[in-house]
């Protein structure tokens, strides 16, 4: 049987391993209003229903009571498909940032982060380039008198064949660098679709959790077709803030399942 072929067969059965659904943490009092709600989100192109996941986060339907204040990190906004995140900002009273990435097909791809509390020091941060353009979109907010950063940012999503028929994932690895060097010290959430094809065990992954040590320990649900943890929500907090996060079912038309965090102070 050739090398290849044996390393393909290891690399197929460390997809299934690091991917396998797992339990997560859920909010302990789901009818408390939350301090803060955070979604990561790629929207396919900007395919999916963002209107109707902003109105399930905003009414509570997805935490079972209206948050104080929410933020959505996402990923592949696209202008002229879907809702237009400047005119869902307006309309809904919320603030949007948006960070123009790429263009495909004469439409901009980039992202964003929209929230409903005031954001400040927005800027983008450039990654490392490998097929094409990537970028984080970054923020700051002020929630209980604490201020976080936030980021949204989307990786590299090949895989490099190296040679002897190993798979690599140092761009990705290469993309975490840079971007952890960009940010500031103190709380943030840092929220993207990582492309973490090859699980727990890739670089930019391992790297984000030793930077955020108030993610949760365990490994979220597959995020994308039931399979792929790709999808990641990473928390470095205040002092006696806690963190929990789930999969969101619904994928809201996109192909790419939300990744919801729920960040509560000490009462």
């Amino acid at each position: 049987m050739p090398l290849w072929f044996v390393r393909l067969i290891g690399l197929v059965a460390l997809l299934a391993a690091g991917c396998a659904t797992t339990t997560v943490d859920l909010p302990a009092e789901p009818g408390t209003p939350a301090d803060l709600v955070v979604i990561t989100w790629n929207m396919d192109a900007g395919r999916g229903d963002l209107s109707r996941l902003v109105s399930d986060l905003a009414s509570g339907r997805l935490t079972g009571a209206p948050p104080i204040d929410y933020v959505l990190l996402l990923q592949e906004a696209t202008s002229g498909v879907g809702v237009d995140l400047e005119e869902l900002a307006e309309t809904s009273n919320l603030e949007a940032f948006i960070v123009p990435v790429y263009e495909v097909d004469g439409r901009v791809r980039g992202n964003a982060i929209v929230s409903s509390r005031p954001l400040r020091e927005t800027r983008g941060i450039p990654l490392p380039q490998e097929r094409q353009p990537r970028m984080a979109a970054f923020g700051v907010i002020t929630v209980a008198n604490e201020s976080l950063f936030l980021v949204s940012t989307h990786f590299e999503n090949r895989l490099s064949w190296l040679r002897g028929g190993v798979f690599s994932d140092t761009a990705r690895g290469r993309q975490a660098e840079a971007l952890l060097r960009a940010l500031p010290e103190g709380p943030g959430i840092l929220g993207g679709d990582l492309n973490t094809l090859l699980g727990p065990a890739e670089p930019a992954w391992r790297l984000f959790a030793m930077r955020f040590t108030d993610t949760p320990k365990d490994q979220a649900d597959p995020t994308f077709r039931e399979r792929l943890v790709l999808d990641h929500l990473f928390f470095d907090l205040p002092a006696g803030w806690t963190a929990h996060r789930r999969v969101v079912e619904d994928r809201y038309r996109s192909d790419h399942h939300p990744v919801l965090g729920i960040v509560n102070r000490e009462s």
